[in-house]
């Protein structure tokens, strides 16, 4: 990060340390910030041009949402997600996803089932391009947690998915197979609270996040001899 030139305090009235939050999170999510990598208040006070104290507060605040992590006492660096941690996510976000859905089924006004259903019926349109499906899955994700209308859900949810999408170079949607699958399990899923088929929708959020956990343990399956694309790779003993 210290090789870039620094970048200006906002002229926006963004408040110093969200703007710190925002530039580090986006620097992890793009991989500018590796798994592993060492990152300190004192680099992005220098990196932001601000003082340490809101370089300080934003990087507290990605620490409580466990995209940071202490280190030894010698500062912090970003979390590696090993097998075991994956695997955990995907089962909380299982768990999450599914009351999310239901309770927006339940819960969420007309506007918010329209937003959704205009959402996923959109999404075909992006097939091939990664990124701009990168950006429509979380924004579609983001509308189901507004309308379920439970912050304490919606807020844990949004903690779990920052986790397993820390890292976009990760991200399944770079598989165009996953692309596919995505646009259906979405569609099969804003249908299901469109209707307010709490059961429905509970079981086809559940359904979405096995499958994308399946999707993601097929990616990092490792050639013979090499690691896998997060790092080590399955485990022998896995099967």
């Amino acid at each position: 990060m210290t090789d870039q030139k620094a970048i200006r305090k906002p002229s926006d009235g963004t408040p110093l340390a969200e703007r710190a939050y925002d530039v580090v999170r986006e620097a992890i999510e793009s991989g500018k910030l590796a798994p592993g990598n060492r990152i300190s208040e004192y680099r992005v006070a220098e990196w932001l041009g601000i003082s340490r104290t809101p370089a300080r507060e934003g990087l507290r605040r990605l620490e409580a949402e466990g995209l940071l992590s202490g280190h030894d006492g010698s500062g912090l660096v970003v979390v590696s997600v090993d097998e075991d941690a994956q695997r955990e996510l995907f089962l909380t976000r299982e768990v999450l996803e599914s009351a999310l859905a239901a309770q927006a089924a339940l819960n969420g006004s007309g506007p918010d089932l329209a937003a959704i259903t205009r959402h996923a019926r959109a999404e075909a349109e992006l097939f091939g391009d990664c990124d701009r499906m990168y950006v429509h899955n979380k924004i579609f994700h983001d509308l189901i947690r507004r309308a379920a209308h439970n912050r304490y859900l919606a807020k844990m949810s949004a903690t779990t998915m920052d986790m397993v999408t820390a890292d976009r170079r990760g991200s399944t949607l770079l598989v165009p197979e996953r692309q596919t699958e995505v646009i259906a399990e979405h569609a099969i899923l804003a249908e299901a609270i469109a209707a307010r088929n709490a059961a429905a929708a509970a079981e086809a959020a559940a359904q979405h996040v096995r499958n994308a956990y399946t999707a993601r343990l097929r990616m990092d399956l490792p050639e013979p001899g090499k690691p896998g694309r997060f790092g080590t790779g399955r485990r022998a003993t896995a099967g």
